[in-house]
């Protein structure tokens, strides 16, 4: 039997979207591969599946491609997640993942324009890492640029606030200014009426 835990998350997420950040943080479940020939229309692996988890197969397809859309191709994805994979997998594992997106994502296949728009950061990532160099420069930039990023982020760090924020963390050689307590003011407005 399978490993069924990505298409177990898969139908989690479908079920409750707000989980959908959390799993993006996370490391890919095990199983991507039998959730991708799910996504894929495999009737076979879906029909075994759907037995399994007591859902339907269309249920289940409509998870599988939910998950293939929101946490494989996440803005934020690297290569590896893109392909369904980490580090370890081997190239017959990432070119299997690769030609069963391309399948999910093919405009002939499930009529949808906007999912095909998305085979371009699939073949982008098989590129990066189809050959042991480009894997080797791929995982060394990466290497490095995580380095950059640890090394930044103390500095960076007010760049993330509100600009507001920000200016007032940067100019306290001003001098602050005291605001007058809320209960006088109020006896100020309402003077204002009784005259």
């Amino acid at each position: 039997m399978q490993d069924l835990t990505a298409l177990r998350v898969a139908i989690d997420i479908l079920q409750v979207p707000s989980r959908m950040h959390a799993t993006r943080s996370k490391p890919l479940p095990d199983g991507v591969g039998l959730l991708l020939s799910v996504a894929a229309g495999d009737e076979q692996v879906t029909a075994n599946a759907s037995r399994t988890t007591a859902r339907s197969p269309e249920f289940l397809l409509e998870a599988a491609q939910f998950f293939v859309e929101q946490i494989l191709l996440s803005p934020t994805s690297d290569s590896y997640r893109i392909l369904g994979a980490d580090r370890t997998a081997t190239a017959i594992e990432l070119r299997r993942n690769m030609a069963l997106l391309l399948k999910i994502l093919h405009p002939d296949h499930y009529q949808n324009v906007q999912r095909s728009i998305f085979a371009g950061r699939v073949t982008e990532a098989w590129n990066n890492l189809k050959t042991l160099e480009r894997r080797n420069t791929y995982d060394a930039g990466r290497d490095t640029h995580a380095e950059e990023e640890h090394s930044r982020v103390p500095a960076n760090r007010a760049a993330q606030w509100p600009p507001a924020i920000a200016r007032h963390s940067q100019s306290s050689s001003r001098p602050i200014r005291r605001r007058r307590p809320l209960r006088r003011a109020l006896l100020d407005f309402l003077a204002h009426f009784r005259a």
